[in-house]
């Protein structure tokens, strides 16, 4: 967020001066829109300081509880909705986070954030590197793959239990009954969603891309009943929280980008749990080629993929597979079809420019 550093350290101060008796730090994982800090007891750091931390001098509520919590800095422009973090932690009380905001002076027009410090370790610091997994590995990762199936599953849940509450009917109840899909999705991607796969089918880099987009894009003119609920806007690993030692998921993270979707639009995160970005000269066979990119996938990913369904399918008996994975293709196209840009998301990835995302994009839709 390219923070100045008089920005920087009149925020840790200010911070600190909020959180008396706590120590201030810069917390481990940065991400690209925010500027985040860790507020802790004093007990949790040595009483050795630094430029980088501020020791203040009473208590605080988190303090009292003895418990670290996390500070989160943003600018204007990627300032958190509220409404869309309640319900985030509504949906998903024991992994999403509760969000409010920090009422404290900040240089630049910047906004403050408290957060609960969810347990456990960002998964992109854990997933192999290699291609071919030992038992252990194979282990964790249908655990993790169990896990992230029982993630997806509960917003199912939730939403089924939200339309009995308000309406009387479920998720999958006959079109009279339910609002109109497209009707429903009313955020900055999901009110465009039309209009944006049309673009795609238009401008992506080759045929058969283009191709998939329309195909993707009729297909969801068909569907006006799919049920539609929040979808976490950035399902990565990083943004993933596990257990060190199970690789059971303890924690989502960064639901800035959160939007109400359609059900399954999320799933391209279940691809990033299946293998990883790597960056190359040569050819190569895997699936996934980009110029100076692929997407390689673990031995077993197959078999994972398949868990994943089974154990989805299990926790929703009621969702038509055949819809979910065409909301899945459609995840996938919107998110990698189109260039962050410094959050304008409005242009179209090329092959030169957007290898990375062009490399998944290839690869999460399979196309060679």
């Amino acid at each position: 967020m390219a923070l100045q550093e008089t920005d920087r350290r009149r925020s840790i101060r200010a911070v600190g001066f909020h959180y008396p008796g706590c120590v201030v730090k810069e917390f481990e994982e940065q991400g690209g829109c925010s500027y985040t800090l860790l507020v802790s007891p004093p007990d949790h750091f040595s009483s050795t300081r630094d430029d980088d931390q501020y020791l203040g001098n009473g208590c605080s509520l988190q303090c009292r509880n003895n418990e670290p919590s996390i500070v989160q800095i943003r600018p204007a422009q990627y300032a958190l909705d509220l409404d869309v973090a309640q319900a985030a932690k509504a949906m998903y009380p024991c992994l999403a986070p509760t969000v409010q905001t920090l009422s404290i002076k900040l240089p630049r027009n910047l906004h403050g954030y408290e957060m609960q410090k969810m347990r456990g370790k960002p998964l992109s610091r854990l997933l192999p590197r290699n291609t071919m997994l030992d038992a252990e590995q194979r282990r964790k990762l249908e655990r993790l793959i169990g896990s992230f199936a029982a993630f997806i599953g509960q917003g199912w849940q939730s939403v089924s239990q939200s339309c009995v509450r308000r309406r009387g009917v479920r998720a999958d109840s006959p079109m009279e009954d339910v609002p109109n899909m497209l009707s429903q999705c009313t955020g900055r991607v999901g009110s465009s969603i039309v209009h944006r796969l049309k673009k795609l089918s238009e401008q992506l880099p080759t045929q058969i891309l283009r191709q998939r987009a329309h195909t993707t894009m009729k297909w969801l003119e068909t569907m006006s009943t799919h049920p539609v609920l929040l979808n976490h806007g950035d399902l990565i690993p990083s943004n993933i929280l596990v257990d060190e030692v199970t690789w059971e998921i303890t924690g989502i993270v960064d639901w800035a980008e959160a939007e109400y979707m359609p059900f399954g639009t999320c799933l391209y995160g279940l691809e990033h749990l299946l293998g990883y970005v790597t960056s190359t000269t040569s050819s190569s066979s895997f699936s996934g080629g980009s110029i100076g990119h692929l997407f390689i996938y673990y031995d077993n990913a197959s078999r994972l993929r398949q868990l994943f369904w089974t154990r989805l399918i299990e926790a929703a008996p009621q969702m038509k597979q055949d819809d979910t994975k065409a909301m899945r293709d459609m995840g996938v196209l919107l998110w990698y079809g189109y260039a962050w840009d410094d959050g304008a998301i409005d242009r179209v990835v090329e092959e030169i420019r957007d290898a990375e995302e062009l490399a998944c994009l290839r690869a999460f839709l399979d196309i060679s």
